[in-house]
């Protein structure tokens, strides 16, 4: 979002996909506020579910909400 907000990117075209986007991202926050479908740390991917989490998708996720809450 940050780039559509700082015009780097066309707002017309990258701000529905982005808002479409974050709906799916939100969607995986279950009711006890985990968010879910973190790929596990490592060097080869692994399967993840709506119970596999860590810190660093959390956090990618709060820059993502900080930077929704700035869009007008």
């Amino acid at each position: 979002m940050g780039g559509v907000r700082n015009g780097i990117l066309d707002r017309d075209t990258y701000l529905a996909p982005a808002l479409k986007a974050w709906e799916k991202l939100c969607s995986h926050v279950a009711e006890d506020g985990k968010l879910g479908y973190i790929q596990p740390v490592g060097n080869t991917p692994k399967p993840a579910d709506e119970h596999t989490t860590d810190v660093y998708g959390i956090e990618a996720f709060l820059l993502a909400a900080s930077e929704m809450l700035k869009i007008n």
